[in-house]
């Protein structure tokens, strides 16, 4: 009976051992997010920056944004020149990699504007489907779907005190 019991808690312990390696897997890594946010506003226009921020555990390296091609061009405004495209679609670019975000850091970029009635380079509500690419400290490649949302971050509600 003794040896049952013995038995069954280093199993149990096995079990334990494996749940906590895993977690601690999914949890020591670097967790890359994107945001677009107010840069500045008005009665005009809204300027925006877009925000890469590193939430995990660990820093990350080489991170790449990917935009999908139709919902980036669903997204452009009456002012998506060719020059504007080329300053504010940048960070689409592999050039533009960041090569390391460090974990609780953030880097941005200017992200184009909004106008009324989608004079802007952006429209506004609109949504650009994205993936961020990329490395742990270790090597191992992450890939994570995500969309941006081009409005105002100052107010959920689009109304904010002047």
């Amino acid at each position: 009976m003794d040896t049952l019991i013995a038995c069954v808690s280093l199993l149990v312990s096995i079990i334990a051992l494996a749940i906590s390696v895993r977690f601690w897997q999914q949890s020591f890594r670097p967790i890359v997010t994107a945001a677009v946010k107010t840069h500045s506003g008005g009665s005009e226009a809204i300027h925006y920056s877009l925000v890469l921020m590193n939430s995990g555990a660990i820093p990350a390296k080489n991170v790449v944004l990917r935009a999908n091609q139709r919902s980036l061009h669903g997204a452009l405004g009456d002012e998506a020149t060719e020059e504007n495209r080329r300053r504010w679609l940048a960070c689409f670019s592999d050039r533009a990699a960041v090569a390391v975000l460090q974990n609780g850091d953030r880097a941005s970029c200017s992200f184009g504007v909004t106008k009324r009635n989608n004079a802007g380079f952006w429209k506004y509500k609109s949504v650009i489907k994205i993936s961020i690419e990329y490395e742990g400290w270790f090597g191992r490649k992450y890939s994570e779907p995500q969309e941006l949302l081009i409005a105002d971050s100052d107010s959920f509600t689009g109304f904010s005190w002047g």
